[in-house]
């Protein structure tokens, strides 16, 4: 008996359906990749207000232990204890670094003679990246989390805290004075520690071409061990005059720091951000405020809001946009 055998021939696409099905494809990529953006700019910034709230802690930590917060920049509490630096330096014992703070200890030469003290300029610690004041939105931070100025590797910061809140200042003056290593503590926030950011954010590298800021003061950004000062002659790379990479913002000497028209930037471009204010890559900053918290604000937030909560013993009642 003879067998038939029937045998299906296969057919593949043919090219109509295979451009459909590559339109079809490009169509839900292009409806999924905002929402993939999305979410990892969502736990971008969720890791940028731990790192806000961490720094928060710290700073608390340090006021429980020697009843103040760290200075803006100074010796803490005194010159015989030791230790020179900006806030972030001081606040490093309390951000589990010790290593890196002991390493830090060792000779200074200063104008009135050699000094061992806990220095960044020792053992080149300045240019040592430090993960917790790394915010993975900004991108001036170059590769392993260090910026490059004049040739030399700094320790970025996308974080700066708040000079008016840690220092002893006088707005009323003119022009304005600061003493950044007056020592600040709770006492001092009479708007409330609630009412009054000390951390915000700002871009680790930040370069304007404004005519209406001076030569000087165009290239700057925040780099945490930078801590170049008049109130003393150290070695290089802190050697003055000081340039704009203090990890600070508000700071009252400096004339486009104060006043409503301070307030953050918001994704400003490199060759358009000015390297005295806190800025920002988020669609609204990260700030920790004095009482531990954080919160996000937003870029509708007007300046005269946002300099009352810079400010804190002014008296200022914060609208309803804080």
């Amino acid at each position: 008996m003879l067998t038939c055998l029937r045998t299906n021939q296969r057919r593949g696409f043919t090219v109509v359906e295979l451009l459909v099905s590559i339109a079809i494809i490009g169509v839900l990529i292009a409806l999924l990749l905002p929402a993939v953006q999305a979410a990892r700019e969502a736990a971008r910034r969720m890791s940028c207000a731990n790192n806000v709230r961490q720094l928060g802690l710290a700073a608390h930590q340090h006021h429980d232990e020697l009843g103040q917060f760290p200075p803006g920049m100074g010796f803490t509490p005194l010159a015989a204890s030791g230790v020179w630096g900006n806030h972030f330096f001081h606040l490093l014992p309390f951000l589990e670094q010790g290593p890196l703070y002991v390493l830090a200890r060792g000779p200074v030469q200063l104008p009135t003679g050699p000094i061992t003290i806990h220095y960044p300029g020792n053992n080149d610690v300045y240019s040592r990246p430090v993960r917790i004041f790394l915010c993975p939105s900004d991108s001036s931070v170059g590769p392993g989390g260090v910026v490059t100025v004049n040739g030399l590797s700094w320790g970025a910061s996308c974080y700066a805290v708040n000079s008016l809140a840690v220092g002893k200042n006088d707005l009323s003056s003119i022009p304005p004075t600061s003493d950044p290593q007056g020592k600040a503590n709770f006492a001092d926030f009479l708007d409330g520690t609630s009412n009054t950011i000390l951390y915000a954010e700002k871009y680790a590298l930040c370069s304007t071409t404004s005519a209406s800021i001076s030569p000087a003061a165009r290239i700057g950004g925040s780099l945490w061990a930078y801590c170049s000062t008049r109130l003393l002659d150290l070695p290089p790379p802190m050697n003055p005059p000081p340039k704009p990479f203090q990890p600070a913002f508000a700071i009252a000497a400096i004339a486009s720091a104060i006043g409503p028209g301070s307030i953050f930037q918001r994704q400003p471009p490199q060759g358009n951000c000015d390297p005295t204010r806190a800025s920002t890559a988020h669609d609204g900053i990260v700030v920790g405020l004095a009482d531990g918290s954080v919160r996000t604000l937003s870029p509708s937030i007007s300046p005269d809001a946002w300099w009352a909560a810079v400010t804190p013993a002014r008296g200022e009642v914060l609208g309803q946009d804080w």
